[in-house]
Order: C-alpha cells, then structure tokens, then sequence
C-alpha cells in the first residue's frame, strides 16, 4: 500500500515537471530571441492569445452560442425510439373490436404486454414562442460577445501599464545609477580636499552618508524593477516569472484628440453600450415570448410501435394527427410575466443611460489626465535642464573651493528628482493615452 503512494506520489510530481517544462518551452518560443527586445505589440499580442480571463470570457461566448442551437431544436422534428414492458389487466383495452380478455368479464388475470416503436412530434406553429427564444439567446451571445471585448480592453490597458511601469523603472535606475556616480565622485572630491587640508573632515562625512542613501535608492529602484517585471508577467498571463527585454518607447509625441471626437467614438463602440443594446433587444423578445403565452401552440404526432403479448409475435400499428393546446387559465402566470420583462426592459434602458453617464466620466477624466501629462512633460523637460546646469555650476564651485557640499548635494538631490519628474511625466502621458484609447473602445 506505501509502495502504490509512493508511486503515485512520484507520477505525479514528473508529471507537473512536464507540465512545467512544456510550459517554459512554449513561453521561450513565444520570446524574442536574446538580443532582441519584446515589442508593446507583441506584448499585447501574447496577452490576447493566452490570458486565463479571456479564455474563460470565450468560454462563455461558445456556452451562449449552444445555448442558441439548443432553442434553434425546437423547429426540427423531435425522434424518439421506446420499448415497454407492462404486466396489467385488459379488462378495457380493445383491439380490432375485440376485448383482449376474450370477452369474458373484468378479472383479476394478468398480461405481459410489450410494446416498441418511434415516436415523432413536430413543432408545427407556436406564435413566436420559438422564433422569440432563438432571438432572445441570439442577443445574449452578442451581449456576452461584448463581454469579452470588455475583457480584451482591459487586459491590453493592463498590458500597456505593466509595459510603460517596466520601462518607467529602468530608467529611474539610470537615474539613480548616475546619481550613486556622482555621489562617488562628489566623495572623492571631498577626501581629496580633505587631505589637502582646505575642507574640513565633515565635509567628507556628508559625503559618505550622501552616497549611502543613494545607494540605498538604487537598491530600492532596482526592487521596484523586479515587481514591474512581475506585474508585466501577470498582465500578459504568464504562469512563470520570466525576464526579458522589452522595446524603449516611452518618448514624447502629443496625442491629437479633441473630447467631442472621445465621446463621439466611444457611444459608437464602447461594448458596455453596445452589450446593454443587446439585452434590450433581447428583453423585447422576452416581452413577445411571454405575450405568446396567450395563445394556442399546434404540434404534430405520428407514431410508429410493435405490441404484443410477448417477445413474438409483435404486431404493428401507426397513428398520426395533430396537438391543439389553448391556454384558457394560467393562474395569472402571462400576465405578470409581461409585467416581470417590461419592467426589466426599463432597468436595462436606465443602466444604458447610467453606463452613458460614466463613459462620459471616464472620457473626461482620460482627457484631462492627458491634458495635465503633456504641460507636466514641456515642464519637467525643461526643468532637467535647469537642474543640470545649476549642477554643473554647484559642482564648479566646489572644485575650485568657493562652494559648500551642501550646495552640491542639494544640486545632485535637484538634478535626480528633476529627472525623475520627466521620467514620471513620460510615463503618465502614456498611460493616459492608454486610458483615451480604453475609453473610446479602442482594441489594439
């Protein structure tokens, strides 16, 4: 018995390493080969083919779609085939004129009887009730179908975010890389003049914590890194924390959009809209399916059977005709039926008009993030500049003795936070254009 644990133990664990080497494989093959970065599109690309949520909004696309074939069965003839077996008195069945009994009177005898055969039933007219059911599942699917574009948006914002946040931390790394570099050289400056005896020996103290914080920063920088890595991972719905290279785009190119045109594209194509659309329409087919109620439903019948009273001999018969069923009092079903789906109609038209009313939200709010990106990228840049020159001023003064060290970290702190600043600005107007795009239901 621990001889089969064991064993089973060891299968399994081999086949999750297969599993897991498989699943490295096919993630090396979708990666660029070493050397060449992985694009934004590529990115977007590989989080549209394999994320679990799409694949589980899919799902229920093709789950909605049968949902339409099986309300599609019911105009197709319904086929059945059946055999009984019965052991009864036939005190009151007649065949061909004569009691099965042989004529006697009612006993107590009992006789196997059995009986197979096929039955057909055809749906012949039903006022609407099926032509309302396949619109009404029909709808359905394209409303899940809106859905997924929904999750398809999302995914891709999140894609773009993850992307831009990944390239945000690299170059913050560069940013406190170069200011560690300058805090050594800062540290050496210091040592040097204190050795010549022209600067006291705090100023190399300062010096030294200066470049220990920097220090500090790089190594926080260089974390943040590793969890914007991750985060990417998780947006494209990788399964393994894979590193790789990714293309450097996080330049500056203004965005011609005017709010008008943002709101115009996104009542067209918005899928939140677009799916409310769907279930009104298909909540006025639920409407005329309930009102269907009140009328009558025509089927045909025709049934083909072998009976007998036993295995052999059977003998055939065939009967066909025709159902008529009229509803005449339903304990007041149909008409709160209709009351139920009009109402449900009128909820579904006021989440329309509420979805309309955040769209709107969101599109101002997209907009205006941008808005506030583009003056704050023509701000930062500019400030950089400023930053470096008063460095390289505060630095010149310090060589030739007639500054402070704290003149020059002051202008090191300046310098980095100005440069962080653009590097933040960057980021933000891509994003925001990724929010633009988002709110305008715009895939890509």
């Amino acid at each position: 018995m621990i001889d089969l644990w064991r064993k089973g133990v060891l299968f399994y664990c081999l086949s999750l390493l297969i599993f897991f080497l498989a699943y490295s494989a096919w993630a090396e093959e979708e990666l660029p080969p070493p050397g060449k970065p992985l694009t934004l599109d590529q990115c977007t690309a590989l989080a549209l083919k394999y994320h679990p949520s799409l694949q589980a909004s899919q799902a229920t696309v093709e789950a909605s779609k049968a949902r339409v074939e099986q309300a599609l069965a019911n105009y197709y003839p319904q086929v059945n085939a059946a055999g009984t077996y019965s052991n009864a008195t036939a005190n009151f069945i007649f065949l061909g004129g004569t009691n099965f009994s042989g004529g006697r009177s009612e006993t107590w005898t009992f006789y196997k009887v059995y009986t197979a055969g096929l039955s057909l039933n055809q749906n012949i007219y039903d006022f609407g009730r099926t032509s309302n059911s396949v619109k009404i599942n029909r709808e359905n699917t394209r409303a899940s179908e809106q859905d997924l574009v929904t999750t398809k948006q999302t995914v891709v914002l999140n894609v773009k975010q993850a992307y831009y946040g990944v390239l945000q931390t690299l170059r913050l790394i560069q940013v406190a890389e170069d200011t560690v570099k300058q805090m050594q050289d800062h540290l050496a400056q210091a040592r040097g003049f204190y050795q010549a005896g022209t600067h006291p020996k705090i100023d190399v103290t300062k010096a030294e914590v200066d470049l220990a914080n920097a220090q500090l920063a790089l190594i926080q920088t260089r974390n943040n890194y590793q969890v914007a890595q991750a985060t990417l991972n998780n947006a494209l719905g990788l399964r393994q924390d894979l590193t790789f290279p990714i293309e450097d785009i996080l330049g500056f190119k203004q965005m011609a959009v005017t709010l008008e045109g943002i709101l115009k594209t996104a009542y067209e194509q918005r899928p939140e809209i677009l799916k409310l659309k769907a279930q009104e329409r298909a909540q006025e087919a639920t409407i005329k399916l309930a009102q269907a109620s009140y009328y009558p439903a025509l089927s045909g019948v025709a049934n083909y059977q072998y009976r007998g009273t036993g295995p052999a001999p059977l003998y055939w018969d065939f009967s066909f005709g025709a159902t008529l069923s009229v509803p005449i009092f339903s304990g007041f079903l149909s008409p709160n039926q209709v009351s139920e789906a009009r109402a449900n109609l009128m909820n579904l038209q006021a989440q329309e008009e509420a979805t309309r009313q955040n769209i709107r939200l969101e599109a101002d709010q997209a907009y205006l993030s941008l808005k506030l990106a583009n003056e704050q990228v023509g701000v930062t840049e500019k400030s950089v500049g400023q930053a470096k020159e008063n460095f390289e001023l505060a630095t010149g003064r310090y060589q030739v003795g007639v500054g402070s060290p704290l003149e020059v970290t002051d202008a090191e702190v300046l310098l980095a936070n100005a440069r962080a600043n653009y590097i933040t600005a960057l980021y933000n107007n891509k994003v925001s254009e990724a929010k633009i795009e988002k709110a305008m239901g715009v895939v890509k």
